[in-house]
């Protein structure tokens, strides 16, 4: 596989490709038809190989461009997708087979127990039912380890040879009758629907139908025409012209559905294959909203005239907030269906432009805050949840990064009105300190049960709590503040708090998800960056050590404490030499507490320790390495004490940014007495961790985000009819 990345005109070579027999080296047989042919590109135009996918662009920075800072992105979306075509196919498996395995054990229970079961009392009828399940689930377990999900996956894909491939292979294991009982039986699915809304010149959307198997339907979405254009002609360029599909189901072509037809809606009703189409994004995910359940008959004629099934994944990569485009998409969505949002407005959710954030999202950021990446992913998943909310919708996020210039999620969007109601315990605020780094995160509401319920699960706790007077109740109550903590100030310095929030305080990823793509990412270490089981990945990813390092780090965090702090910026508020981390982190086990490293801060310390610990820590080590001192204040020189707080004792009314009589801050924390028992001493086998390429540098100079195309300065067409590219394609037509 390549690593270099090249803006010569000759070419860019950002992947690799299948071997001149069609078949790539983990021995799946390809459709020889996809075999692309390249040549010199026109003049004007440079030519892009990514992954498995050419493109031609223009060099123009104001037209449609390609920007190799994204590569990254791309390669995760691939792959996050294809692990997610896996567990939707176990998840159809398992909820298809857990109906019909409850039915046959309880037919089975009932004419072996049938006059026992009538005289049974409540109690013993309770048992019963447990003992049922605990059968039920370890029966379907079994049967689960003997189901290859990637061959069910490999067989719903969009490519027909492919399908009678795999029943060749069936046939010759001999495995077709028990293929025929565990999968067929209880799983008939034609593949996964996929919506990149904003496509562009549709890479994105190509490598999802080429590298991502269990893929029935793209639909290449973008409002300029010049971008879908330019697609239409990447797709004939990679032997996509077969597949590609013209008419009826595309443009918002009109889809009907018969009243009599009681079956649910399905995929079936998009044809197979790539479309494209030029339009508003938004308007086509809101008419995508045909849910699964709904029966046609449920709607009059008028609603059903436009209408079209929602999506199994939607894509929303845009130029800046995806804000305007979530609420559609939280509605176009299947029930468990992924949803990947990019934001690359930084500016807002970074904090320096917190009225413009407000605005987007209902959240306010922090200006200047060592935390503001963490934070950006939190208000953007706050927002999320707000609006599926609205619909009796909940997210799981599954993977939340940050990346370069620009924020990247993957949430899981499910219908569950009972998990609305707990969405306020997911939401909080964050309590800043004004005059140095502590800060304080509490929810907007809390719940005994709730609370009580997940503590059973996260312990395995099955016994129920028989105690009446300590059972908790399900009730939801108002979020506390510092000041009900015992901190109606900071602690540390006496200053006030700034409030910043509404954000995400749960999860940021589903670890066992991380684990099982760095599983595969280490297994296809060695086999030429190929699954060897035939999963996801099935081609190599130009930056696969890269994301292997980003997924380990992600494990590496704690999953249950939101922001952390930068350690050479607590360590310069009290002027002293930053602590080494492994010291630093050492004494906070020393000391009884958790902590851990943040994927995109290497300097970050994500711990649940309280802030005076935090602190004992910090003074601690001053007391060992005396911090440097700084050119005494006009009161120090008149004889008041260093740390006083003015006349009496008092705080003087100054503002934030301190412009009378501020207290000198570092005097002030090293003043305090340290109450929690400081050992730097660093235990052995401390620090150990995975080898991993976490922090890699940028690979360019000028890495990050290009200008947005411009309208006028587009992509032009001659006068005669047709532009350098049609031209070019008509004298080389032969060679794609």
């Amino acid at each position: 596989m390549s690593t270099s990345i090249s803006n010569k005109t000759d070419g860019n070579s950002l992947g690799s490709t299948a071997d001149n027999d069609g078949k790539h080296s983990n021995g799946k047989q390809k459709n020889n038809n996809h075999q692309t042919k390249t040549t010199a590109p026109p003049p004007g135009y440079q030519h892009i190989h990514e992954g498995q996918i050419h493109m031609m662009y223009p060099q123009s920075e104001n037209s449609v461009f390609y920007n190799p800072v994204q590569v990254q992105n791309r390669d995760l979306s691939v792959f996050m997708l294809g692990l997610y075509a896996e567990r939707r196919m176990e998840r159809l498996w398992v909820t298809r087979r857990k109906k019909e395995l409850r039915r046959e054990l309880l037919a089975a229970e009932e004419d072996e127990n049938a006059s026992e079961m009538k005289k049974e009392s409540k109690s013993e009828r309770k048992q019963r039912m447990e003992r049922f399940e605990r059968v039920l689930m370890d029966t379907l377990e079994k049967e689960k380890k003997e189901i290859d999900f990637n061959e069910l996956v490999w067989q719903s894909s969009h490519g027909a040879q492919e399908k009678e491939s795999a029943q060749k292979r069936d046939d010759a294991n001999g495995n077709q009758e028990k293929k025929e009982t565990m999968t067929s039986k209880y799983v008939r699915d034609d593949g996964m629907v996929v919506l990149d809304a904003l496509a562009a010149s549709g890479l994105r959307s190509l490598r999802y139908w080429k590298e991502v198997p269990g893929v029935r339907t793209v639909v290449v979405n973008d409002l300029d025409p010049v971008a879908i254009e330019l697609a239409r002609e990447n797709v004939g360029r990679n032997g996509f012209m077969d597949d590609l599909v013209e008419g009826e189901g595309t443009n918002d072509k009109r889809i009907y559905i018969s009243n009599k037809d009681k079956s649910n809606v399905n995929n079936s009703l998009r044809p197979k294959g790539i479309h494209l189409q030029v339009g508003d994004a938004t308007h086509e995910m809101y008419l995508s909203r045909l849910p699964p359940s709904l029966y046609p008959h449920q709607c009059n004629p008028t609603q059903l005239h436009y209408q079209k099934p929602q999506y199994d994944a939607i894509d929303l990569d845009p130029y800046g907030s995806a804000a305007p485009f979530l609420d559609s998409a939280v509605q176009a969505i299947r029930n468990g269906g992924l949803l990947a949002v990019t934001c690359t407005d930084m500016a807002a959710l970074g904090g320096s432009h917190p009225e413009t954030c407000y605005g987007r999202y209902g959240a306010m950021p922090l200006q200047r805050s060592g935390y503001l990446q963490e934070l950006a992913l939190r208000i953007l998943l706050y927002h999320l949840s707000v609006v599926a909310g609205r619909y009796g919708r909940t997210i799981r996020p599954v993977l939340s990064v940050g990346m370069a210039f620009y924020v990247r999620v993957f949430v899981e969007v499910y219908d569950d009105k009972a998990g609305v109601n707990n969405l306020s315990l997911n939401h909080g605020l964050v309590f800043q300190s004004t005059r140095c780094s502590s800060f304080h995160v509490t929810p907007m509401a809390s719940n005994e049960f709730v609370q009580h319920h997940q503590r059973q699960q996260n312990e395995d706790v099955t016994s129920p709590n028989t105690n009446n007077k300590s059972k908790p109740r399900n009730i939801y109550k108002n979020g506390r503040g510092p000041h009900d903590l015992g901190e109606p100030s900071c602690r540390e310095t006496g200053a006030p708090y700034k409030i910043a929030g509404p954000c995400w305080i749960g999860p940021l990823h589903d670890m066992d998800i991380v684990q099982r793509a760095i599983t595969r990412l280490e297994a296809a270490k060695d086999n030429d960056d190929i699954d060897p089981a035939g999963g996801t990945p099935r081609y190599p990813l130009h930056t696969a050590t890269t994301l292997h390092g980003l997924l380990v780090s992600v494990s590496e965090e704690l999953i249950d404490v939101p922001l952390y702090h930068v350690l050479p910026n607590v360590c310069s508020a009290v002027n002293t030499t930053t602590i080494p981390m492994t010291m630093f982190r050492a004494a906070l086990a020393n000391a009884g507490y958790r902590s851990s490293a943040y994927h995109k801060e290497p300097q970050a310390v994500k711990t649940d320790a309280p802030n005076h610990v935090v602190w004992d820590i910090v003074r601690a080590w001053c007391k060992e390495h005396p911090p440097s001192q700084k050119k005494e204040s006009k009161r120090h020189r008149k004889g008041e004490a260093p740390g006083s707080t003015g006349k009496n004792g008092h705080m003087e009314d100054d503002n934030e940014e301190g412009e009378a009589c501020k207290a000198d801050v570092a005097t002030k924390i090293l003043s305090r007495e340290i109450e929690t028992k400081v050992d730097f001493t660093i235990p052995e086998g401390f620090g150990l961790k995975k080898k991993a390429r976490r922090f890699p540098v940028n690979p360019e100079a000028n890495w990050g985000p290009k200008k947005a195309a411009s309208g006028k300065n587009k992509r032009r067409l001659s006068d005669d009819g047709g532009d350098e590219m049609e031209k070019h394609n008509a004298k080389s037509s032969k060679h794609y």
